[in-house]
């Protein structure tokens, strides 16, 4: 499953995991990311991966552009809407 996000400056996406692996790629801005005990600021171009079963979380410093690659699909995000994790800033 692809999910193409546009998350405004501020917007926060709350601590929660996932059975999914996700893969993001940042197309523009810049985020503040933790997965597990890492943190790392990423910006256009970067890559990352996160297992299935670690808990993350992202800070948007910036409009930005992200694509998130899930396997399996979420089903939780057939049902449309944003998940109750992610916040507005």
């Amino acid at each position: 499953m692809i999910v193409w996000w546009t998350a405004l400056a501020g917007a926060h996406a709350a601590a929660h995991s996932h059975a999914n692996e996700q893969i993001f790629w940042m197309l523009s801005g810049r985020m503040e990311a933790r997965i597990g005990d890492e943190r790392r600021v990423c910006g256009p171009g970067e890559v990352a991966v996160i297992p299935g079963g670690v808990e993350h979380e992202v800070w948007f410093l910036e409009d930005t552009q992200v694509i998130d690659i899930f396997g399996p699909p979420r089903e939780d995000f057939l049902t449309g809407g944003p998940p109750p994790y992610m916040q507005a800033g």
